[in-house]
């Protein structure tokens, strides 16, 4: 069993990661053991959720070459909406994030890499005060990242068009983020994060003004649902997407940013979805992105399911 399948098997297991709960303790002892694997340094940043919970972010860290610049995030959240193996949302991220870090040798990038497990990013805690990543940004980060990439839903095969599809958000967000998600190995679809909405963890970057990428093959007929289960999980899409991760961190590492610089990527948009959706758009009358919205929507529906969330 490679380290991929271990991880997400490890993570996804029928007690779920509920906050408060025997499943989130023994979730927690298995990230802290393969931190601590991966030489991260890693700490906990505690937090409360309401009297008597704490929520927990496990954050490490890979040390660049010059500590004094703003460093690079690679963080997905870890705890289930419900008490079920939720191994698409989000072990398999977690998983993923593991696996990356496990491949980048301390010093070998000129910025410091910083490896987050986010707690409580579903509900009841979503877009709220008490979501694991907003604690993170408002009471623990002590400087802007140059970069947070964030992974939700990333383990499965994609609904419509090429099964190894996946979308990204927020290459608007500074216009250096164009070069860094262009010729990947999955074929990737750039979309503008205002057409779906905050969909995760990169919600908090975003508030605060960094640049940020979210990935994601968005929601499956198994999402939120017990069914999600480590068996229905594409591993060799995984693999896949973390030598994407790879590129794009070392990309990253040498793009010129200062915060986030809003960018029209309409024409950026439009190129990738006609290459990668074109049989599927063209079926429905599709001829560009912004002339026929209600029709992307519903491909962007059915393929990534960023639209709408539970």
């Amino acid at each position: 069993m490679n380290l991929l399948t271990r991880d997400t098997h490890a993570l996804a297991t029928p007690a779920g990661r509920l906050p408060g709960t025997d499943g989130h303790a023994a979730a927690r002892e298995y990230l802290r053991g393969r931190f601590d694997e991966l030489d991260l340094a890693p700490q906990w940043h505690r937090f409360d959720i309401s009297p008597g919970l704490q929520g927990h972010n496990l954050v490490g860290v890979i040390p660049g070459g010059d500590r004094s610049l703003a460093p690079i995030l690679l963080g997905a959240h870890y705890d289930s909406v419900i008490p079920a193996p939720c191994a698409d949302d989000n072990a398999a991220a977690v998983a993923v994030m593991l696996s990356v870090a496990g491949q980048i040798p301390a010093d070998s990038l000129e910025r410091d890499v910083l490896i987050v497990a986010f707690d409580t990013e579903e509900p009841p805690n979503f877009i709220s005060p008490t979501m694991g990543s907003t604690r993170f940004v408002e009471d623990f980060l002590s400087r802007p990242v140059h970069v947070a990439i964030i992974m939700d839903l990333v383990g499965h095969a994609a609904g419509v068009g090429d099964p190894d599809l996946m979308c990204v958000t927020g290459v608007e967000s500074h216009p250096a983020l164009v070069g860094v998600v262009v010729d990947l190995d999955l074929p990737t679809v750039p979309v503008n994060n205002a057409r779906i909405g905050d969909r995760s963890d990169h919600h908090a970057f975003r508030e605060a003004g960094m640049p940020f990428l979210f990935l994601t093959v968005g929601e499956w007929r198994h999402y939120h649902d017990r069914t999600d289960t480590p068996d229905r999980i594409d591993y060799p899409k995984m693999a896949r997407l973390v030598g994407d991760l790879l590129t794009m961190i070392g990309r990253a590492d040498a793009a010129q940013m200062d915060g986030a610089r809003s960018h029209d990527i309409s024409g950026l948009e439009e190129a990738s979805m006609l290459r990668h959706l074109g049989p599927t758009l063209a079926a429905m009358g599709v001829a560009s992105v912004d002339s026929a919205a209600p029709q992307l929507r519903s491909a962007l529906g059915r393929s990534c399911r960023c639209c709408t969330r539970n």
